[in-house]
């Protein structure tokens, strides 16, 4: 069935409710999968799925907490039986920091694929795209287009907007305020989008600099609400949220005073059908 499925809706903060982000666009034979947070490949068995059925990765910026458990992906992937490149596609400089991180491992996987002789050395290979202006997908099941948003100073950083049998998804990945992604996100059957909740000050682990930079590049729940009202979408999905613990009834509360379509504040293993 034609779905999404919310894998981490977490930050760099951990939580065992909410793990790193990542999130799952199923349709037809098609299972792409959204950023690699810490803990997907074990959200992904969670919901049913081996890592060795992701057709694509697609990376929405390079922070840490998005691209953290890659490795895992690759390496269990493998062993549950991929027989296809391990395909992955993001922003410049996503080949550099795998490449480092498959040399890091160099030595841990020469001796797995000696000793263990497993048959599928095809799932070893790897398939690298880094967008350059534009990243597009048309298969008969699914069209991708990559949006890039406002992460500054991380950059490039993307969005994505996908066509699933005429219903528009789109996906935020960290950004504030973004036009292009308000643009791509015009009558969108469902905008899942990052929030800023808030942050209390703590002096032994921030300073007031630290406040106002991470707020600078991320949306507040005015920024969100206004965004999905100006795009008319149907459906908000609130995702990746910093902390991961906060009131979820006063945030819904807030947005709505912005936007008046439905608000969704997503949990890890939500499905969405489509």
């Amino acid at each position: 069935m034609d779905s999404i499925v919310l894998l981490g809706t977490g930050c760099p903060s951990p939580s065992h409710e909410r793990f790193g982000p990542s999130t799952l666009v199923t349709s037809g034979n098609q299972n792409i999968l959204i950023d690699a947070g810490s803990g997907v490949t074990q959200r992904l068995s969670e919901h049913g799925l081996k890592p060795s059925a992701i057709d694509i990765i697609l990376i929405t910026h390079l922070h840490s907490d998005h691209i953290v458990d890659l490795y895992q992906l690759y390496i269990s992937g493998w062993h549950s039986g991929r027989t296809k490149p391990f395909k992955l596609v993001g922003p410049r400089g996503i080949e550099k920091f795998f490449n480092k991180t498959m040399e890091a491992y160099d030595d841990e996987l020469s001796l797995r694929i000696e000793w263990e002789k497993r048959p599928n050395k095809a799932g070893l290979e790897i398939e690298i795209i880094e967008i350059n202006e534009e990243f597009t997908f048309d298969d008969q099941d699914i069209k991708i287009k990559s949006i890039e948003v406002q992460h500054q100073p991380v950059e490039p950083a993307y969005g994505y907007e996908f066509l699933v049998k005429n219903k528009k998804v789109t996906y935020s990945g960290d950004t504030k305020y973004s036009k292009n992604l308000e643009n791509a996100s015009k009558n969108a059957e469902y905008l899942i989008h990052e929030v800023f909740v808030d942050l209390n000050f703590d002096d032994k682990r921030m300073t007031q600099d630290t406040l106002k930079n991470v707020r600078e590049y991320h949306s507040t729940p005015e920024d969100v609400g206004k965004l999905a009202q100006a795009a008319n979408v149907k459906n908000l999905v609130l995702n990746h949220f910093v902390p991961p613990v906060f009131d979820e009834e006063g945030l819904r509360n807030e947005i709505s005073k912005y936007y008046d379509g439905k608000i969704i504040v997503g949990s890890d293993l939500d499905v969405f059908n489509l």
